[in-house]
């Protein structure tokens, strides 16, 4: 592996000019970093990340916090931040944190030792003290008082329930999302405001509630309605699912609807009707926000559209 020390002696400098050279501190000419620039290249040298963030007390590596990696929603959000990371030098470490507060603190000291320059978080948790000492970027979760960036969660509740009630529904069930997430929080409290403003029958289940009779097979709480909104598209899988097992035809008894467009929506049967948020985008919009904060810069919460995506669920 080529060092400093190697470069020094490749152009005749020493080991201290070559490191202000190529990371900007403290002065070098224009002429002599070049030449620090130019031999660096023909030599094939590779910093040293690990020595870097030792001795600067920063790095250019970003700790990324995630609840669940088998969501296939949060790889394509990670793919969102990595490349954006990638394209300006950054690189990534990804902590899965199953829920679990011990798991998560357990990254969080992965990352301190690391020297990271910053921790964009989509666990709810991630407010903790123990990184309020970095930059941090919370990603479709929000906590007041901290910098975040999510989709128009309200916007698509909306959209969820006006159109099942545009495609006839009128006995609607929403199945809320875990409740300690705010994103689930907002779909709900969208889809309850068209409902209630129109006059529409509908009720409602608590996402544990669901998993823990669809565990055991009773769809009862499905029952008496003709339309779904589902917090998310794992959980609209699940329902259609269910649907098709006991017979109940969709979307002609039962329409469905759920939310995030996750690639495989459109090849269940029958295709899900969804709302699409641009979770590539979030990730990558998460990233130059950190990288903003990380540089000095002021940074405010953001808010990405969403859209509606018809499908023959409804």
């Amino acid at each position: 592996m080529v060092t400093l020390k190697d470069l020094a002696a490749e152009i005749g400098v020493s080991v201290a000019t070559v490191s202000r050279a190529l990371n900007s501190s403290g002065y070098a000419s224009p002429e002599v970093k070049k030449r620090v620039l130019e031999a660096a290249k023909r030599l094939n040298y590779k910093p040293n990340e690990v020595a870097r963030a030792l001795n600067t007390s920063r790095s250019n590596i970003i700790g990324v916090l995630v609840p669940d990696i088998s969501n296939p929603y949060f790889p394509k959000m990670i793919r969102g931040i990595e490349d954006a990371a990638m394209k300006n030098n950054y690189r990534i470490i990804i902590g899965n944190t199953d829920h679990d507060l011990e798991k998560e603190s357990k990254y969080l000291e992965v990352f301190d030792q690391n020297n990271c320059a910053g921790i964009i978080s989509a666990t709810w948790s991630s407010s903790r003290d123990e990184i309020l000492g970095r930059p941090l970027i919370l990603l479709d979760r929000v906590v007041e008082d901290h910098i975040s960036v999510e989709s128009d969660n309200m916007k698509g509740g909306r959209l969820q329930a006006t159109h099942l009630i545009q495609q006839g529904a009128d006995r609607i069930l929403i199945i809320k999302g875990p409740q300690n997430y705010s994103s689930f929080n907002k779909r709900t409290l969208g889809a309850e405001e068209i409902l209630q403003s129109k006059d529409v029958f509908y009720k409602t289940v608590d996402y544990d509630e669901m998993d823990r009779k669809m565990t055991h097979q009773n769809i009862d709480f499905l029952m008496d309605v003709n339309g779904i909104v589902c917090p998310n598209d794992l959980v609209a899988y699940r329902i259609l699912n269910a649907l098709v097992d006991h017979g109940i035809s969709v979307p002609e008894k039962v329409k469905v609807i759920g939310f995030d467009n996750l690639d495989f929506s459109q090849y269940v049967h029958p295709s899900l009707t969804t709302i699409e948020q641009p979770v590539y985008e979030l990730g990558a919009l998460a990233f130059k926000m950190l990288q903003k904060l990380n540089e000095g810069g002021k940074v405010e919460s953001q808010v990405m559209d969403v859209k509606l995506i018809k499908r023959k669920s409804t």
